[in-house]
């Protein structure tokens, strides 16, 4: 695993997200990608994969949001344009680039991942809809799609879209099952409690 162009490429994101990311980027940013990244480590050990293959897969979480500071619908695109300037200059070879920007477009909604790698890189980009912060991160989407798409939520609607987003999507990984899937559930359980109160409230 080549350590050395894995901190330069972390060096890279943090530096370009901290300068171009705007602050009111509270789930896209910095903070996201460690999460990911540590994330998918932790897949990639019970999913035992090689050094190599978890070089590809740490690559893919630090360039799979960059885009954001571009473009929001379609910024996988946009990401695998960073990763692929920078490593060509790195001289990083052609093939594991190829890998790393699949690993990338993996990752659009609905999730589409053809391989181990793209799933664990999947798998770990929404490990927090399983996570016991969920509704913290959560919250911190809802505002950031407020401020980029200049609308406003009820928290009725916004309930009601986690909710549904949440049943639509499934983890691909024996790992993220076991350990996200379970704590998922009784997250929706506890999303559809929220939003039978604020129901109540109107009532």
């Amino acid at each position: 695993m080549n350590l050395e162009l894995i901190k330069k490429s972390e060096t890279f994101v943090k530096n370009t997200l901290s300068e171009r990311c705007p602050a009111n980027y509270r789930y896209h940013n910095f903070y996201h990608v460690q999460k990911v990244v540590e994330a998918a480590m932790n897949i990639s050990e019970s999913e035992q994969v090689t050094d190599d293959e978890k070089e590809i897969i740490i690559l893919a979480c630090l360039f799979h949001d960059i885009g954001y500071i571009d473009i929001c619908d379609g910024h996988e695109i946009k990401s695998c344009t960073y990763a692929r300037n920078f490593l060509t200059k790195e001289n990083y070879p052609e093939k594991k680039i190829q890998q790393i920007e699949s690993c990338i477009l993996a990752t659009k909604i609905p999730q589409q991942p053809k391989n181990k790698l793209e799933m664990i890189v999947c798998d770990a980009d929404l490990h927090h809809l399983g996570s016991d912060d969920f509704l913290e991160v959560g919250n911190n989407l809802r505002l950031e799609i407020e401020y980029s798409n200049k609308i406003h939520f009820t928290d009725e609607g916004w309930l009601e879209k986690t909710i549904s987003f949440n049943k639509s999507h499934s983890y691909f990984t024996d790992y993220a099952k076991k350990i996200f899937g379970v704590k998922k559930i009784l997250n929706v359980i506890r999303l559809e409690k929220m939003l039978e109160s604020e129901k109540q409230k109107v009532k």
